[in-house]
């Protein structure tokens, strides 16, 4: 996202953005609620306790290390749906833990969204969260501790601005 002041034209380009259609279908709540429960319930049924959590990214982080072997595994036709509900997944981790909220940069699309680009937007960051881009930056570092080590780091920062009284991002990210 970087910080910075936007121009008319582009912020009017970004709420376009939110409002394509075919965005608003991917993100529809009954949707994502879909998915996110086919994961817990019969791709991954055996996640913790506590899914929305760094465990249950470790679990997540597991499971795509033993299911897709390259990078051009995660978006191969057979394997769409699977990626799909792990990217659904992680994003609704961390918008449920961190006050974030789905947001559509389409040249954050990667390889699988050609038509929008699935980030976690957070009041306390200027960066999106790449989550369209998690599974398959997963596959290749292959550290088995990624998406948890992210989770921590943002926890860190996330309680460092509710501890601050959750001020204005403008007012955080210079402070």
């Amino acid at each position: 996202m970087g910080h910075k002041q936007r121009g008319k034209a582009e912020l009017e380009q970004v709420r376009r953005d939110q409002d394509d259609p075919r965005w608003l279908e991917w993100v529809a709540p009954d949707l994502m609620n879909a998915r996110v429960s086919k994961l817990l319930t019969e791709t991954i049924p055996d996640m913790p306790d506590d899914p929305w959590s760094a465990v249950g990214l470790d679990r997540v982080e597991r499971e795509i290390l033993e299911r897709f072997t390259t990078v051009q595994a995660v978006s191969a036709p057979g394997n769409q749906e699977i990626a799909d509900q792990l990217t659904r997944f992680i994003g609704e981790v961390f918008r449920r833990k961190f006050e974030g909220q789905w947001y559509n940069v389409p040249s954050m699309g990667g390889n699988r969204y050609q038509d929008f680009g699935p980030v976690i937007r957070h009041e306390w960051t200027d960066m999106y969260l790449d989550v369209a881009n998690l599974v398959t930056s997963t596959v290749d570092r292959r550290w088995g501790d990624n998406l948890s080590e992210i989770f921590g780091f943002s926890m860190e920062t996330y309680r460092s601005w509710v501890e601050a009284g959750r001020p204005p991002m403008d007012e955080w990210i210079k402070g």
